[in-house]
């Protein structure tokens, strides 16, 4: 286990240059989020069609993209290209909450319940996931087209950790 740096964004993932992520605790603006305020901002920012052109440059080494549409200390948004094959590897969100909308494509979610339960999910377009803190899991795109998402996270990622396995979790 080990924590995420601002400048890495899990296994097998690139961050789009350039990005600028506001640091200071006292930004300006709402500073938390309902799980469903979360789904909506997400949709929100899904529904620009220009997000579609991330599909047109996806990385040549197969492994997913992720590019900032907004951030602050209280919610950070991403858009996710999802190559055919491509994964997130096992990852929590630290004490943030979030939601993703897939936009085209679908994913594959591997959730690790507390308990030990594994469960697995597909995840298609227009529909959408919550994640609640400290969730366990691993999301890969699904099929043989690429897949592109939108994910809403309150607070920032700060705590987010990747796990070389879903079992590695140490805290409950």
């Amino acid at each position: 286990m080990s924590a995420v740096d601002p400048a890495f964004c899990g296994l097998g993932c690139l961050i789009t240059p350039g990005i600028t992520m506001r640091t200071s605790s006292d930004a300006p603006g709402i500073t938390s989020f309902t799980d469903e305020q979360l789904v909506r901002v997400a949709r929100l920012f899904a529904s620009d069609d220009s997000l579609a052109a991330h599909l047109d440059d996806l990385p040549a080494d197969g492994n997913r993209r992720r590019a900032s549409l907004a951030g602050t200390p209280h919610l950070e948004m991403w858009a996710i290209t999802w190559p055919p094959g491509s994964t997130s590897g096992w990852h929590d969100h630290g004490a943030a909450s979030g939601a993703f909308v897939v936009v085209r494509g679908s994913l594959l979610e591997e959730v690790h319940l507390p308990s030990g339960e594994k469960t697995t999910r597909v995840v298609t377009a227009d529909e959408h996931r919550w994640l609640a803190p400290g969730l366990i899991h691993r999301t890969s795109a699904f099929g043989d087209s690429p897949a592109l998402t939108v994910h809403a996270y309150a607070p920032s990622l700060a705590g987010a950790r990747t796990y070389e396995s879903a079992e590695l979790r140490t805290d409950a």
